[in-house]
């Protein structure tokens, strides 16, 4: 599971990972939750372009925005079986850009909210599937989710899951709709390498979706604060 990360490097730190693209940069982000807008990258008629959309997948056959749950992840073993997702993976795959995540893990009767990031502290890129949904009003939802996978041995004691965060080398693969999605989620979505990413406790600030600085990756060490024992609000 995936529900909560950040998006703080800059429009030329993700060019140096996919190469130029069209679009607007995108303000820096510490705590984005599901239904937020997300930066993710496109490419249609060959062209890539940096763009914001929903948190939450909106199919293009739902007849309300908020008449299915919020779909923020999609499990890469059943993208293929899932109509939710089958079109998607074939025609509508993207890359969201992170320089982190965020999970919960239980110690006690609390939890300790950990941030999960590259330990250079580069940012990466999720697997990500995006739809277009029309409005009542003929206006474009554009929507997307981001792929989980099962996590990796290192990071598994935290939570079960991890996003499918993408070697460089399938960059261009999972943007090329060309290539047959069932496949290529077959042979290229798995848990990243032990030790590709490092996991830091941080505070209680973070819990709140509404505290969205850089404060909430301020590192502690556990048990220093009390910890909420609600799940983490969205707002």
């Amino acid at each position: 599971m995936c529900g909560r990360f950040a998006q703080t490097s800059g429009r030329k730190a993700i060019e140096a990972l996919v190469g130029s693209m069209e679009g607007d940069d995108l303000p820096s982000r510490y705590n984005i939750a599901p239904t937020q807008p997300v930066a993710a990258v496109l490419a249609e008629n060959g062209v890539r372009t940096l763009a914001a959309h929903r948190w939450g997948l909106v199919p293009s056959f739902a007849a309300d925005e908020r008449a299915l749950p919020v779909m923020f992840n999609a499990r890469a073993e059943t993208l293929a079986q899932k109509a939710v997702f089958r079109s998607a993976l074939q025609r509508r795959r993207c890359l969201v850009p992170a320089d982190g995540w965020y999970e919960w893990k239980s110690v006690g009767r609390f939890k300790q909210p950990y941030l999960i990031r590259r330990p250079d502290r580069r940012p990466f890129l999720f697997a990500g599937l995006w739809e277009s949904w029309t409005r009542p009003d003929g206006s474009e939802l554009r929507s997307v989710a981001i792929v989980t996978v099962t996590a990796s041995p290192d990071l598994a004691g935290i939570h079960e899951r991890m996003p499918a965060a993408l070697p460089e080398e399938m960059f261009e693969a999972w943007l090329d709709t060309r290539v047959d999605g069932r496949s290529l989620a077959l042979r290229g979505l798995h848990p990243a390498p032990v030790g590709a990413f490092e996991a830091v406790a941080v505070g209680a600030r973070v819990n709140q979706a509404s505290n969205d600085d850089p404060e909430v990756q301020r590192p502690v060490y556990p048990p220093k604060e009390p910890l909420e024992l609600a799940q983490p609000r969205l707002i």
